[in-house]
């Protein structure tokens, strides 16, 4: 088993070139524009995301049975335009031959590795890791019961390299092999590709880093005021942070000064700060974030926009209360969200 060796010129910055797809792969499925396949592979799950996170992990994802939840990971969440693909490998691959490769490829166009482990090292088992890092296999059709049911022999990798235009592009690599058969979803789907005992599964997550297309307006004081007096509460979407992160950054100036002019114009009146997030990662950790992002907004309006500190208080419910289904990026963006709630 190799990987093909044709390069182009796009490997002398860093990239890799692709190949043809496969007759059997997915409808709608490619490979991405930079990255090569191992030979005689199919792409058997296929997605794509204009703008979506991806956690890469750092270390051994551990769970504690005293508090029966998960220890924090060591684990760094990037943004931008993702693509996730499953392979079926050929023959009898092995994780290792998978991860391996791609490695020694990807090593040569200049990536570094950023953390490898297999197996013992990765979780304690019962699927832990995937749970943390890649928590939406758990919720898809098919795929939840390819990890849940018929993995052994697990490994990962993950990679940062340069695209050409300077910005990071990140890339994961979870093979494992098939041990059984169970489940309806897994059974379509190992009907349709022909997936066997033994076979070797490999995930590919390429994530190419680029700033949020900003498509939401800012809305003004005077529709925050109409909207809570009809509603009780208003959702904003011009506050942003970094990933994972409860640190404002400088592009919210103009939401927050909506707000501020908002909640000023109704003295002696008392609003909640609520932060909301979308449910990529841990149900404790999101509420914790969410906290904590409600903090910064109420602080960052009363420091510097002239909101007394009585008026607001800041709540977090983490990923409780969506507006949008956590399928997809569009779904996942309405929910990261901060609101006014009017006491």
């Amino acid at each position: 088993m190799q990987l093909h060796t044709v390069f182009s010129l796009a490997a002398a910055i860093g990239l890799l070139t692709a190949l043809p797809a496969s007759a059997a792969d997915v409808k709608g499925a490619k490979d991405p524009d930079f990255l090569k396949r191992i030979t005689g592979s199919e792409i058997i799950w296929y997605g794509f995301a204009k703008f979506d996170e991806m956690p890469i992990a750092l270390e051994k994802v551990q769970f504690d049975y005293g508090t029966s939840a998960f220890k924090d990971t060591k684990k760094q969440v990037v943004e931008g335009q993702r693509t996730t693909i499953y392979y079926k490998l050929p023959g009898d691959a092995s994780t290792l031959e998978a991860v391996r490769q791609y490695q020694e490829l990807l090593g040569e166009a200049g990536y570094k590795t950023l953390f490898t482990a297999a197996d013992d090292n990765l979780d304690d088992g019962y699927n832990r890791f995937v749970a943390q890092i890649f928590p939406q296999a758990k919720k898809t059709e098919g795929l939840q019961y390819l990890h849940e049911f018929n993995h052994s022999q697990q490994r990962y990798a993950a990679l940062e390299g340069t695209g050409p235009n300077g910005a990071p592009i990140y890339i994961s690599l979870y093979a494992f092999l098939i041990k059984d058969g169970s489940g309806s979803g897994y059974s379509t789907l190992a009907k349709e590709h022909d997936i066997q005992k033994g076979n070797c599964i490999l995930r590919v997550d390429v994530l190419q880093t680029k700033p949020m297309d900003q498509r939401m307006s800012v809305v003004k004081a005077a529709e925050i005021e109409q909207t809570i007096a009809k509603t009780g509460r208003i959702a904003i979407y011009g506050v942003y942070f970094d990933t994972d992160k409860a640190d404002i950054k400088p592009e919210s100036d103009a939401a927050l000064t909506e707000m501020a002019t908002a909640i000023n114009a109704a003295p002696g009146k008392k609003f909640l700060i609520v932060g909301h997030t979308d449910n990529q990662g841990a149900l404790d950790h999101n509420q914790e974030l969410s906290k904590r992002r409600a903090a910064s907004v109420a602080a960052a309006l009363a420091a510097k926009y002239n909101v007394p500190a009585s008026a607001i208080i800041p709540v977090g419910v983490g990923m409780a209360a969506p507006v949008a289904p956590n399928t997809d990026d569009a779904g996942r963006a309405k929910n990261r969200r901060v609101e006014i709630v009017a006491m």
